[in-house]
């Protein structure tokens, strides 16, 4: 850190005054002081002592300071980001990977965290995996814009908001049953989304943030690829869930602005407020570059996101749309596999896990994409 000048001015003006006390005390006295003044020439001896350590103190934390400094900037120019001077010793055990500890096994072998252990872990980070994964650099563009329920079964049910017809009713007429409409409740399947990277044994060892690279990392990967399932949905072979590609309601045409003014027109019309239109990033520059300016403020939101098709454009009313994942992230570390050990190296792995994408109608979420 810089010299503190105003706290060592103080100091200095501190010393100074018992300085002249003390002259004047000696002055009074000569060598034969008395016991209240030796007293007194004590105190002030160790006052004058006390303030010149303080300046000492302050002006060589700002010399080392400097001259750390000075090492660091020569250490970025030759292309280092990160001190080297923050090593630990750690057993991999204390080594802590989306908030679980690294687990010693040949291949990898998934946990999840549980309301049980997180007291136990360091875990003041925690969050339900949406969220973790909404919040990861470059991850999830999606999850933050759709009703996402979280649920700790492989299987399970999603409420979503019905898309319901009101009428007006016969003062005297009988509602039939056949003329109830009932609200859906969605059932949904999991598919498991992972995402696995290898790092040196000792790096993770010795350089705690490397930890916090590693989750960021992971919790990216994690992200898009279930922003990917929610676009164009997924199968593992067994189960296979449903994207907003296969849900919504296709029109034949060139993504334009008169195409995708249409396509807006459609949301309105089954009664729900678009608020996303979804692009692939090349769609996106072409429709900005066709674009009156004016007319861009009255859109709602553009997302350019990979997922999308290219010349796809999808409008929807997202926050009608619901997605269910379980709510912690499982976590594999492969340590003793023979192809790693050999090199020193760990294996490790996060996995999400995310459901059907459910809507309550599909007139909500409005696909333009050219015919095939």
């Amino acid at each position: 850190m810089a010299l503190n000048a105003t706290l060592a001015a103080d100091h200095i003006a501190k010393r100074d005054t018992a300085t002249v006390k003390l002259r004047a005390l000696q002055a009074k006295y000569g060598n034969n002081l008395p016991a209240g003044a030796k007293d007194a020439e004590e105190r002030l001896l160790s006052e004058i002592a006390e303030h010149d350590a303080a300046v000492r103190g302050l002006v060589g934390d700002a010399v080392e300071t400097e001259r750390d400094s000075a090492d660091f900037n020569d250490l970025v120019s030759l292309g280092a980001r990160q001190r080297p001077d923050s090593v630990q010793g750690r057993a991999r055990g204390d080594v802590r990977i989306l908030g679980l500890p690294v687990q010693l096994t040949e291949t990898f072998r998934f946990v999840e965290r549980s309301a049980d252990a997180l007291d136990a872990l360091d875990t003041g980070n925690w969050n339900a995996a949406p969220i973790m994964l909404a919040e990861a650099p470059n991850g999830s563009q999606l999850l933050a814009r759709v009703q996402t329920f979280t649920h700790n079964s492989t299987r399970g049910y999603v409420p979503v908001i019905p898309q319901l017809q009101a009428s007006i009713e016969g003062r005297n007429s009988e509602i039939q049953p056949g003329t109830i409409l009932l609200g859906k409740i969605g059932t949904f399947d999991t598919l498991k989304v992972s995402a696995m990277v290898k790092a040196e044994t000792d790096h993770l060892t010795d350089y705690p943030q490397m930890e916090a690279t590693t989750d960021a990392a992971l919790l990216s990967a994690l992200g898009y690829g279930v922003d990917d399932v929610i676009v164009n949905g997924g199968t593992d072979g067994d189960i296979t869930v449903p994207g907003l590609m296969g849900l919504g309601v296709v029109t034949a045409a060139a993504v334009s602005v008169a195409s995708v003014l249409g396509a807006l027109a459609r949301v309105k019309t089954a009664r729900a407020v678009p608020d996303t239109i979804l692009l692939h990033p090349d769609t996106e520059a072409a429709f900005l570059g066709a674009i009156d300016g004016a007319l861009l403020g009255k859109l709602p939101e553009i997302v350019a996101i990979p997922s999308v098709p290219a010349d796809t454009a999808i409008v929807a009313a997202l926050g009608n749309t619901a997605v269910a994942m379980r709510e912690n992230l499982g976590v594999a570390t492969a340590t003793e596999h023979p192809e790693l050990f050999k090199l020193d190296q760990i294996a490790l792995a996060g996995r999400a896990r995310i459901g059907d994408v459910v809507v309550a109608n599909s007139a909500h979420v409005q696909i333009v994409k050219p015919g095939a």
